[in-house]
C-alpha cells in the first residue's frame, strides 16, 4: 500500500504547522521539568518520541537556521505529529 504524501508549500507550512512555537518549547528551560517529562512519556508513544527528535531538529532548522524551503514533501504521519507536537508544546 502507499503512502499518501502531503506536498506543502512554505506559506502552507507557516500557516499548517508550529515550528517555531515548537523550536522555542524544546530548547526552552520548560522542556528540563519534570511535569513536562511526565506529560511527554505519557502523551508519546516510543515511535513517536524518535520521530519527534528529527522534527524537533527540523524545527530549529526552519526558526533560527536555514528557514522553510519552498517546497516540504512529507507523510500524513508526519503531518499528524507535528499537530500533536504543537498541542503538547502550548500546553507546557
Amino acid at each position: 500500500m502507499a503512502k499518501i504524501m502531503l506536498v506543502m508549500t512554505h506559506e502552507e507550512v507557516d500557516t499548517n504547522i508550529a515550528y517555531s512555537l515548537i523550536c522555542f518549547s524544546r530548547y526552552g528551560s520548560a522542556w528540563d521539568t519534570g511535569r513536562r517529562r511526565r506529560a511527554w512519556l505519557a502523551n508519546f508513544t516510543e515511535e513517536e518520541r524518535r520521530a519527534a527528535c528529527r522534527l524537533f531538529k527540523q524545527a530549529r532548522g526552519w526558526t533560527v537556521g536555514r528557514g522553510v524551503p519552498d517546497k516540504v514533501t512529507m507523510t500524513e504521519k508526519t503531518f499528524c505529529l507535528w499537530r500533536k507536537l504543537a498541542e503538547f508544546c502550548a500546553s507546557i
